[in-house]
């Protein structure tokens, strides 16, 4: 804060190093704030006069918020894609636009979870991934894909986290039980005797552009369909005819190696190349792939029978290896449309 006419101002001071990032041209009427590079946040105008600076102070107070949260789970989205890149703390903080000095604090403060503990149970999701996925992949060849050094590095972190070597698991059941109910292998094995047989198809899909939401912990129930509510009737304020959009859903973690209260997962809709994101609704480029498809029509347990067959069955006995892409849902019926108790969509793997 700054003295004007001796009385202190609570304006914040625009040379600091965090809100330079976000000072953009001045729009009419007042000062305008933007986000650095892709975090999209909404400009406010802010009238100077004595009795809005209250106010004023507030709105800052709310991007600054906001922009935290979001500028960490950029940092979180960052790693999944670029695993073997520099992820160091200098290097991350870079892409927060925060001090080194205070960004692995903040990142805990957001997060519950430090840095160097994200960072590892990232690569060991992603290497699990791909033992599941691709069974004749050699240990050291996924470790160094991952970014670990070597694969004594690997091994040692793995038994640590998982409690079992990655040369004793059977690269099919589940690494963190916590996740599922005892009863799962019987639901989906009655889903695969009465459901009709899944059919993969491979197809190319266009580059989307998606407005969404991150939703903590979704297998409660709740959170999702709360979530997908408060991005809908935001999508409604900025004039976007949700309804006539793509749908996608998607997460960067796994949830058969996550634990329950680290999983995030995030819908999004397809939306106009202008629309910015704002608060909790971010923007993220999806580039054109081609995928493995399987069409899911019923309960989540079809859902993740789906996933099951892809990574065990298909992929193995295909020629193709999954690319550094999270697994996608392409809604065919959106689950308001449905009720939110049937799912009609694909479930989609990028392809290498």
């Amino acid at each position: 804060m700054v003295k004007i006419d001796g009385n202190l101002d609570a304006r914040p001071n625009l040379d600091c190093p965090w809100i330079e990032d976000f000072v953009c041209d001045e729009p009419e009427g007042g000062t305008g704030l933007c986000p650095p590079e892709t975090d999209e946040l909404d400009c406010g105008v802010m009238p100077p006069s004595e009795r809005v600076l209250g106010g004023r102070v507030v709105r800052l107070r709310r991007v600054a918020e906001s922009s935290y949260k979001r500028r960490v789970h950029r940092v979180m989205d960052h790693v999944r894609r670029d695993l073997t890149g520099d992820l160091s703390l200098a290097a991350l903080a870079k892409v927060a636009h925060f001090s080194p000095y205070h960004f692995h604090r903040i990142f805990k403060a957001t997060t519950g979870e430090t840095l160097t503990a994200f960072i590892q149970r990232a690569r060991l999701e992603r290497a699990a991934y791909l033992m599941k996925a691709s069974p004749a992949r050699s240990l050291g060849e996924i470790a160094l894909e991952v970014g670990f050094c070597a694969q004594s590095d690997f091994s040692r972190v793995f038994r640590r986290h998982y409690q079992l070597p990655p040369s004793a698991w059977d690269r099919k059941s589940r690494l963190d039980a916590r996740v599922v109910t005892p009863d799962f292998d019987h639901r989906l094995a009655r889903a695969r005797e009465l459901g009709p047989p899944l059919v993969a198809r491979v197809v190319r899909h266009p580059a989307r552009r998606v407005a969404y939401v991150r939703m903590r912990t979704p297998f409660l129930g709740a959170p999702l369909r709360e979530g997908y509510e408060r991005l809908t009737r935001w999508l409604e304020s900025r004039g976007v005819d949700w309804r006539a959009r793509a749908l996608l859903g998607w997460s960067w973690d796994h949830y058969e190696t996550t634990p329950l209260d680290q999983v995030h997962f995030n819908f999004g809709f397809d939306v106009p190349p202008e629309l910015r994101g704002e608060g909790e609704f971010g923007v993220h480029a999806f580039p054109a792939v081609r995928a493995v498809d399987v069409r899911c029509r019923g309960g989540l347990t079809r859902i993740a029978l789906a996933w099951q067959y892809l990574y065990e069955e298909w992929l193995p006995a295909s020629c193709h290896e999954p690319a550094e892409f999270p697994g996608i849902k392409r809604f065919r019926v959106r689950p308001d449309e449905l009720g939110w108790d049937e799912w009609d969509l694909d479930c989609s793997i990028a392809l290498r």
